[in-house]
This record gives structure tokens, C-alpha cells and sequence, in this order.
């Protein structure tokens, strides 16, 4: 079984397929452009919120906008449904955005209405001269303004940096900046996505080519579990796997309504072009149908399909013709390389002391 209903305390949300920026390695631009047409414009509404709340008792459940495709700011619905979910008492809500959307007012008053049950991530990849190289899109000046309006009303920021060739250099000045703005926590990423991808580099939509930073120590993590396995497909199908979001009773919900136990897990059914992570789904898709995992459709009952109480666990401890092996399980998490930028040695967490750093 993955988790019993009463066990998960988070919910991972993708509210909107909508995002206003073109980074180059997210899903969106990396699978070009994953979603269809009309997904890319889906929202989750709060008629939907009403199915993913029913089953919690007030101040139990903590939510998180974690923007697998889109930017949660960016949807028409995310006012209304942001303002249901404090009005049903959810123990906490997590949005991570690029920061450069809504206005300087909005964000004041954002603050004012989350109060302690809102955590901010403003996703920024540099100063005013580097951040907008891999955030394709991203406007300096409103969204500094705008993470300047949240902290000065009192809203609990914190700053997410992936690190790059080209901001590297940045990083002592931007967690600086981040303090003396009011920032709560500096979190400092780096990204596994050019050994994941076998890439050194990695050009935007607008040309701009994007270096592997320096002293990479993901590549050298995956040619270790390469050469224990022979290669990376065999990796993927005999790593022993560590879940990550079980072992942590979250869950993960997408901007259609479909239930499924990781955002990793989630995203290859958008994808456009087949890969071993889209064939997995696929796979799901013909065993079980297309709406198995619709929570619009079955509500929390969701979590009692065969799916979720049988399928999982047996693909990762005994995977056979019946209980293939799923090959985004295997590699997101194998027990020997991290895939992730958000677990392990690729990840170093701040606390800021708003004094000299």
C-alpha cells in the first residue's frame, strides 16, 4: 500500500498548466512544450479544492504550489481557490513562483491575508544580470519589488537558487541581498538536470547558451551507479528504491485532477514525445484506463485502487511481467544516485539571521 488517507499530511499541487516564463530545462520547454494546447491553460477550480479537502480535519493538512509545469500566480482561479483553502483552515500553504507576476499591492496584501499559514519560494537564479539567463522572461524589477512588498508586510519568504556557470560567482552577494531584504531562508541548489539529461549545456529559447557549473558532482555520482550496473536503463530497473514522498506522507495532485503519488510521477503523462518515462504511463494507462487516478471522477477512493494498494510497492521490491517497474521510480529514487536538485548533497538550506552574513 502507499498511504492510507489519514497519513498523508501534505498535498502537492500543480494549480494551472500556465507559467510566463520559458526556463529551458523545465518540462515545458525541455519536452517541447509538454502540454497540449488546452492543458496548458487547465486550473484547478474550488469545486475541485472541495474534493481534495473533504476528507481533512481543520489545521491537518499543509498544502504546496510546487509548480511542476505552471507558475500557481498565473491562473485566473488561484485568488478564489487560495482564499477557500484559509477559510477552510488547511495547517499551511507553500507556493513556489518566479515572482515576477501580480503587483507590488497584491503581494502586500497577499501577506496580510496568508499571514503564518503562507511560505513564499521565490524561485531566482541570480541578480539583475543573471537571473533572467535560465528564468527566460523574468522581469528584475517586479519581481524584486514584489518579494520587497511580501516581506515588508510580513510574509515568510524564501529565496531558491539553482546554480549555474554563469551565477555561481553570485552566490555570497545574493544571499546578502536576500537577508537585508528579509528573507527568511536561502536555499541553494544544484541542479543534477545536465547529468540527467547527458548535457553540458543547454541553449534557451532565445539562444543563450547555459553552462554545467563547475565541480558538477552529480555526473560523477551517475557514472558511479553506471559503472556498478553496467548502465544507466539497468540502474533504473534494479535500484533498490527509497520513495521519497512516502517516506515523508505526501502526495501529489495535477492541474487535471489526477491523483498520483509523486510530482515526478506526474509529469511524463503530459509529455509530447514518447520516452521511457511517458512509455511507463502509458503502460498504467492501458492496464488500468485513463481515468483510474481521477480524482473529479472517483474522490479520495482514488487511494484504494490497485494502483496505489498493490502496483507500486510491488514494482519497486518485486517487479516482475505483472508489476513492471516504473522507470521514473528507478530513476528519481534509486538508492545510488540523487536525481533530484531538492534532496541530498545537492541542496543546502540557510537560515538567514537578518545581520552581516
Amino acid at each position: 500500500m502507499y498511504l492510507n488517507i489519514n497519513d498523508v499530511n501534505q498535498i502537492q499541487l500543480d494549480h494551472t498548466g500556465r507559467c510566463n516564463l520559458s526556463c529551458p530545462q523545465c518540462a515545458r520547454q525541455s519536452h517541447q512544450w509538454s502540454l497540449k494546447s488546452s492543458q496548458r491553460l487547465s486550473d484547478l477550480s474550488v469545486q475541485d479544492y472541495q474534493i481534495i479537502l473533504e476528507p481533512f480535519e481543520e489545521n491537518k493538512i499543509k498544502l504546496f504550489h510546487c509548480g511542476n509545469y505552471g507558475d500557481a500566480l498565473a491562473s485566473p482561479t488561484f485568488d478564489n481557490t487560495f482564499e477557500y483553502c484559509l477559510k477552510k483552515n488547511v495547517k499551511h500553504i507553500k507556493i513556489a513562483t518566479n515572482g515576477s507576476l501580480k503587483t507590488n499591492k497584491w503581494w502586500e496584501q497577499f501577506a496580510l491575508k496568508g499571514k503564518d499559514k503562507l511560505t513564499v519560494i521565490f524561485s531566482i537564479d541570480g541578480l539583475a544580470d543573471t537571473n533572467h539567463v535560465y528564468r527566460v522572461g523574468a522581469n528584475w524589477n517586479l519581481l524584486l519589488s514584489n518579494l520587497k512588498s511580501f516581506t515588508k508586510a510580513g510574509g515568510n519568504a524564501e529565496w531558491h537558487f539553482i546554480e549555474f556557470e554563469h551565477n555561481q560567482h553570485q552566490v555570497h552577494e545574493i544571499k546578502q541581498l536576500a537577508n537585508d531584504i528579509g528573507v527568511k531562508k536561502f536555499i541553494h541548489k544544484k541542479s543534477s538536470r545536465f547529468s540527467n539529461e547527458g548535457k553540458r549545456k543547454v541553449k534557451t529559447i532565445k539562444g543563450q547558451t547555459i553552462n554545467q557549473p563547475k565541480n558538477d558532482q552529480s555526473e560523477l555520482s551517475k557514472s558511479k551507479a553506471i559503472a556498478q550496473y553496467g548502465d544507466f536503463d539497468s540502474y533504473v530497473n534494479h535500484t533498490k528504491i527509497n520513495c521519497k514522498f512516502k517516506s515523508d506522507f505526501k502526495i501529489f495532485i495535477d492541474m487535471e485532477m489526477k491523483l498520483w503519488p509523486c510530482c515526478w510521477l506526474g509529469a511524463p503523462s503530459y509529455f509530447l514525445h514518447k520516452n521511457k518515462q511517458s512509455d511507463s504511463i502509458k503502460y498504467l494507462y492501458k492496464l488500468y484506463g485513463n481515468n483510474f487516478n481521477d480524482l473529479r471522477v472517483k474522490g479520495w477512493d482514488v487511494l484504494n485502487h490497485d494502483f496505489f494498494q498493490e502496483y507500486l510497492a510491488n514494482s519497486w521490491d518485486n517487479p516482475n511481467e505483472q508489476f513492471k517497474r516504473i522507470y521514473t521510480c528507478g530513476r528519481t529514487c534509486g538508492s545510488k544516485y540523487e536525481f533530484s536538485s531538492g534532496h541530498g548533497t545537492n541542496i543546502t538550506r540557510d537560515k538567514l539571521s537578518y545581520e552581516e552574513l
